[in-house]
């Protein structure tokens, strides 16, 4: 213990004799120390914690699959649902919907994001309310009374926390519920992004009955007699039955559909676990540049000390006391490093999150509120005694076998080559990692502009959406429905700075109801061979405000109204898959799996992606919004100038037409796209990586220009011999500068091996580009050898100014 204590003053007092020395080595330890923290941090909250659930290992998604290459998975109608539950191997089956319900208070309404479930589905997750209780068994069923659970969140910012909000009663969609429970605020379970309160699902009729409308989600919980994946596989062997034989019941509509099972835990963070993995290498190799700039730190320092050292060896101390000296001073360093990168990582955490898009993190409710806690500081801990025996190691041993007699002369020169060679190892070992920091990061950039330059099918450019519903027993009546969304649109195309207005049932880009059809006129197909579709209802001016070109017939008019035939525009997309060779006007399709009737078709629009940027485009059939009309919509804005300055405007004139209109949201659709899910995935980790990346550049450049600042300090008095017998400027540029840029060249040459390698870990987070694109392999690694020219350029330029007759008097 004396011992330990002696080293740590010793350590101390020469730090503080250093101390822009002591600044730089602690500050580049933070920098590496606190990135990982704050990566592992959110890594941990991802990958580690597990779903906040009563044995979550046991929870599973079930999923039916269609013979449809573009609707390759879907929800399950009620009546599936019903079925389902009939699985023996699944010890509960559950099912949810995402919803909105309108709270009306005094004249104030407003729009609640909601979900539904099924009476068991609490007691399925095991979670238990932090206030009342859960759901009744039989409050799912027709006619039972309204009740509703609020979410944690919910009922602090509504109601200040009040423990008395159970028991109250709550005007809701223009009816009392009642509330009585409130959950707890580890529940995050998300269907529709954000949910504030939960509501027994309790279907109409049509939604109770029709086995081809899909819209409901199913979770089950496997039974524990024997593993996740012996139960798995036992329930799904039980649900292969169940589903041929609703199958053979109902072969319009599942005719060669099977039922599949996916642990929940996938499910959550099957898409985001590549993302937190190439995140964590890349705050690693930070570290490893950041250990490797340190160790040549202390190189540096330690040939500065050798005759101190040798010294202490010649009065009989042996080298594992100095080894042990040395690596005390280490430790310090990286405890001092560590604990700045605690400080680091608190603000780190907080601007990993705020990169987050809002509707992105919905869908990561765990990382709201994140903190540094127990597990994370033990990682750190761990972390920073790991990092000082890195970068102190080898310097330690290094230093610790100098030449004594040599060190103790006057003026000698002790730098071995030893120290030297490795000196350049840690150079070239830190340029190559920079370099798979670099392409990595440059992949997912060049991924991320491919994707900003997909063709969506519209321009983007210029467009407002504003959702709303309106409420109200005045628009049951599809007349009067009508009515107002004509009058809506009137309003709002009169604004100045509106180019012109639409409506459309879905959110572009959002996806949308599916269903099937075939060609009238023809023999009748089997179900599993019928065109799959996704359809919308949308208003005359929709495809010219969208800018979607029309490619034959004509666009909707005011003319098709709920008097007139049933009309429709189809996409490219569907008009060649179902006709083929022969035009697609006036051609007639049957929808059997939506309201049984046909539809005749009167244009072909080009295609328009509905169900984001990178998923396949699919057939679409777009209906008259006044053939059937509805109370929710998306009024569409198209503006000369920024959007977002007419919203404002835009919301008053609908509340003009309609003072009790409920409003979801106003953006525009620029913002929305660029923050979908599957954007948000690879332009995240591209800012990320990005960083981290110009912060490795950082590091090896500095790295590279510390050696070669010593190696010219250290030859010196060669150099001005050199220059003493003639040696031009030139030729001490390209002495000191090929020397550097040897060690580059090495570097980068490891560094694209390891590379073409790596970056295969990145294949389901790039679109668009080749893991060894080579164009970012080559321009990276040019990038990367001219900052190390630059890098040996300065030191270079001091060595060429060296006055010979004071170099040759140098030590």
């Amino acid at each position: 213990m004396n011992t330990i204590l002696q080293n740590l003053r010793y350590t101390l007092r020469t730090l503080r004799k250093q101390p822009g020395f002591a600044l730089i080595a602690v500050a580049t330890i933070a920098l590496g120390i606190g990135a990982n923290t704050a990566v592992f941090t959110v890594v941990n909250a991802t990958l580690a914690n597990g779903l906040p659930y009563r044995d979550p290992e046991q929870l599973v998604h079930l999923w039916e699959r269609t013979p449809q290459k573009d609707f390759s998975r879907r929800e399950a109608s009620y009546p599936d649902f019903l079925d389902w539950r009939q699985n023996q191997a699944l010890a509960g089956v559950a099912a949810y919907a995402g919803c909105q319900m309108i709270l009306q208070g005094g004249a104030a309404q407003e729009a609640i994001p909601c979900a539904r479930t099924s009476a068991n589905f609490f007691a399925l997750l095991g979670v238990e309310p932090l206030l009342g209780r859960a759901f009744r068994n039989d409050e799912d069923q027709p006619g039972a009374a309204k009740v509703v659970l609020l979410t944690f969140g919910a009922w602090q910012q509504r109601f200040g926390g009040d423990p008395k909000v159970v028991g109250q009663t709550l005007r809701i969609n223009e009816e009392p519920w009642t509330v009585i429970g409130v959950l707890p605020a580890s529940f995050h379970f998300a269907p529709r992004g954000a949910t504030e309160f939960w509501a027994p699902l309790v279907p109409d009729e049509n939604r109770r009955q029709r086995r081809g409308m899909h819209w409901v989600k199913v979770i089950g919980r496997l039974k524990s007699e024997g593993g996740p994946a012996q139960m798995q596989a036992q329930a799904q062997a039980e649900l292969q039955t169940i589903g041929q034989r609703i199958a053979g019941q109902f072969p319009e509509s599942h005719l060669n559909t099977s039922i599949f099972i996916e642990p929940l835990q996938q499910e959550v963070i099957g898409s985001v676990k590549p993302l937190m993995f190439a995140l964590l290498a890349a705050v690693v190799l930070v570290l490893l540049i950041a250990c490797a700039n340190v160790a040549n730190l202390l190189l540096v320092r330690a040939a500065a000390r050798q005759k101190e050292l040798a010294i202490r060896l010649a009065l009989g101390a042996n080298r594992a006391t100095i080894v042990r000296q040395l690596l005390t001073e280490s430790l310090v360093l990286a405890v001092l490093g560590g604990a700045f990168g605690i400080l680091l990582a608190r603000w780190g955490v907080d601007a990993l999150i705020a990169a987050i898009p809002a509707n992105a993190l919905s869908a990561l409710p765990y990382l709201r509120g994140l903190t540094l806690d127990g597990r994370v500081l033990a990682f750190t801990g761990g972390l920073t005694i790991l990092t000082g025996l890195i970068f102190g190691l080898a310097p330690a041993w290094q230093a610790s076998k100098p030449a004594v007699q040599a060190a103790l002369k006057e003026g000698g020169r002790t730098s071995g080559g030893g120290s030297r060679r490795l000196q350049h190892f840690l150079v070239a070992g830190e340029i190559a990692l920079a370099l798979v920091l670099l392409i990595g990061a440059g992949l997912m950039i060049k991924s991320a502009l491919k994707l900003l330059q997909v063709n969506p099918g519209f321009n983007p450019d210029k467009l407002l959406l504003l959702s709303f519903t309106a409420t109200g027993k005045q628009y049951e009546a599809p007349a009067a429905l009508a009515a107002f969304h004509q009058q809506l649109l009137t309003r709002a195309a009169a604004v100045p700075g509106v180019r012109g207005a639409a409506t459309i049932d879905v959110v572009p880009l959002t996806g949308g109801n599916t269903s099937r059809g075939y060609a009238a006129g023809r023999a009748i197909p089997p179900p599993d061979e019928q065109t799959e579709f996704n359809y919308r209802e949308a208003s005359a001016e929709y495809f010219r405000v969208m800018e979607i070109p029309l490619l034959q017939g004509r666009y909707f008019s005011a003319q098709d109204n709920a008097q007139a035939p049933n009309v429709i525009i189809v996409n490219q997309t569907l008009a060649q898959r179902m006709f083929p060779d022969q035009t697609a006007i006036g051609q007639r399709i049957v929808s059997p799996g939506k309201v049984d009737e046909i539809y005749e078709i009167v244009g072909v629009v080009s295609d328009e992606r509905i169900n984001g940027l990178i998923t396949p485009i699919r057939p679409v059939i777009y209906r008259p919004f006044l053939q059937e009309v509805s109370r929710s919509a998306v009024l569409l804005v198209r503006t000369t100038d920024d959007p977002l300055k007419l919203a404002d405007t835009i919301r008053r004139e609908c509340l003009a037409v309609e003072p009790g209109l409920v409003i979801f949201f106003t953006r525009s659709l620029e913002s929305l796209a660029a923050n979908l899910p599957a954007t948000f995935m690879r332009r995240y980790p591209a800012l990320l990586l990005g960083v981290f990346a110009a912060l490795a550049l950082l590091l090896a450049a500095i790295g590279i220009y510390g050696v070669m600042s010593y190696t010219v300090t250290q030859r010196t008095h060669e150099i001005g011999i050199r220059v003493a017998l003639g040696a031009q400027t030139t030729d001490v540029l390209r002495l000191v500068i090929g020397q550097g840029f040897k060690l580059a060249l090495a570097g980068v040459g490891l560094g694209l091996l390891a590379a073409w390698g790596l970056t295969r870990l990145l294949t389901s987070l790039l679109f668009g580009v080749s893991t060894t694109d080579p164009l970012t392999f080559g321009a990276l690694a040019a990038l990367l050898l001219a900052v190390a020219a630059l890098a040996c350029y300065f030191p270079a330029r001091r060595a060429a100014g060296v006055d010979p007759l004071i170099a040759l008097r140098y030590e």
